[in-house]
């Protein structure tokens, strides 16, 4: 099975000057750039952050001063077009630890950007997105599960800052224009690569059972075979949930646009179909339409999740529904 796995990544190696894994590899494993993401990452502890001046985190403020050099590096390995990561068997594998150090620096990345903002430095916080999302693009361009799942949680990281600058007071008509760029970055994924990373997942599961007893083996078998529909469905509306996220960013850019050009929002996402495809404003959880209500000045903004009925915006179990903005709903008693 190794040998087949390695055959897999010969299959799909690229040279190694092109290839942003291999200097990513490179960076998280010198120790000077180790110790700096322990640094910072214990100073940016979430994946979400409001736009922050200096002086409310001024230690992490002064931490990001000194460290652009590491910025910068890892901002300019994620402008390469190209990524492969290697075949990780398991968490014994050195490859791993890639992917939890991937999610500290995304943590890391959404919260500087959030300073730039504060700060005026409007291109730098574009410029960690695009860094974003071009790391999630590269791991759900990698033929394995693991790579993907990683992939699919870094962009919807990416998706909440652009909603959080989309929905700026201050953002002008080129901002707008530069977060519709960052949506717009191309992709390299397709259906080769996903029957690959099935074979894939397929082999790292033998490979793992294979190393245990019969008795064992056969007992990982059955509570494989029974929770294999619970994980599809579990990805199915992980995936939905993805596919939501990507349509609202243009929504709420859109929406935007028609605020700039006639002074207030509009009264319904009808009024703003022209500037997208009717299939955008389609929920691809339900089916049916986001909500989307005006509320005085501003407006709520909401999916009916994945059951499709209307409970006013609340996430709360056993509601489903989604907040899309503002990021949390006050939901009024009649609705709950």
């Amino acid at each position: 099975m190794d040998e087949r796995l390695a055959a897999i990544d010969a299959e799909l190696a690229i040279p190694d000057s092109e290839n942003a894994a291999v200097y990513f590899g490179r960076f998280l494993a010198d120790p000077d750039n180790a110790a700096i993401l322990d640094d910072l990452s214990d100073l940016s502890p979430s994946a979400y952050v409001e736009p922050w001046a200096d002086s409310e985190h001024p230690e992490l403020a002064a931490e990001l001063e000194q460290q652009q050099e590491f910025m910068q590096t890892l901002l300019e390995i994620f402008q390469m077009q190209k990524a492969r990561f290697p075949v990780c068997t398991g968490p014994s594998d050195g490859s791993w630890q890639m992917l939890p150090d991937m999610r500290r620096l995304t943590f890391v990345l959404s919260w500087a950007a959030a300073n730039d903002l504060a700060e005026g430095r409007i291109d730098a916080a574009y410029d960690k997105y695009r860094c974003q999302f071009r790391l999630a693009r590269h791991l759900q361009e990698q033929p394995a599960m693991y790579y993907r799942s990683v992939g699919i949680a870094i962009e919807a990281v990416a998706l909440g800052n652009i909603r959080r600058a989309a929905m700026r007071d201050e953002i002008t008509p080129e901002q707008l224009t530069s977060l519709e760029m960052i949506l717009a970055e191309p992709w390299n994924l397709n259906e080769i690569d996903a029957g690959i990373a099935a074979r894939v997942d397929r082999l790292i599961d033998e490979r793992a059972r294979s190393q245990l007893l019969f008795a064992e083996r056969f007992k990982q078998w059955l509570l494989s075979h029974r929770g294999r529909r619970q994980r599809e469905q579990r990805q199915r509306l992980i995936r939905l949930r993805l596919e939501a996220s990507r349509r609202v960013a243009p929504i709420l850019i859109a929406l935007r646009r028609h605020r700039e050009r006639t002074g207030r929002w509009p009264e319904t996402l009808g009024q703003i179909e022209p500037e997208l495809s009717a299939q955008m404003l389609i929920d691809p959880q339900n089916n049916g339409p986001f909500v989307y209500k005006r509320q005085g000045s501003s407006f709520v903004f909401y999916s009916k999740g994945a059951n499709g009925i209307d409970e006013g915006g609340s996430s709360s179990r056993p509601a489903d529904d989604w907040p899309i903005w503002p990021l949390k709903i006050n939901i009024s008693p009649a609705a709950q």
